[in-house]
């Protein structure tokens, strides 16, 4: 049974992550102050560990902001008569 499964689904059990190389431009002080800002010895560590630094905090401002409308949007209830918004004379 689970060959059968396998054959039909040949990619879902298995996630693949393959690096690429990349060629950039990059200021070589600035670079080397990441470097020195991040204790980290490699060109390419020092450019992931930025990477990941800029991505965690972008996506924990996203999420902050998520979080900062859903409070409100479930606060709405209080703040106004939905009752009037839903009729049909609040629109005319």
């Amino acid at each position: 049974m689970w060959e059968a499964e396998a054959q039909a689904r040949p990619c879902s059990r298995y996630r693949v992550h393959m690096a690429r190389r990349t060629t950039v431009r990059v200021d070589q002080e600035l670079l080397a102050r990441g470097k020195r800002a991040l204790g980290i010895r490699t060109s390419r560590a020092a450019v992931e560990g930025a990477l990941r630094r800029v991505v965690d905090q972008a996506e924990g401002e996203q999420a902050r902001q998520a979080a900062s409308q859903l409070r409100y949007l479930e606060s709405l209830p209080a703040r106004v008569d939905l009752d009037v918004l839903a009729g049909d004379h609040m629109w005319r």
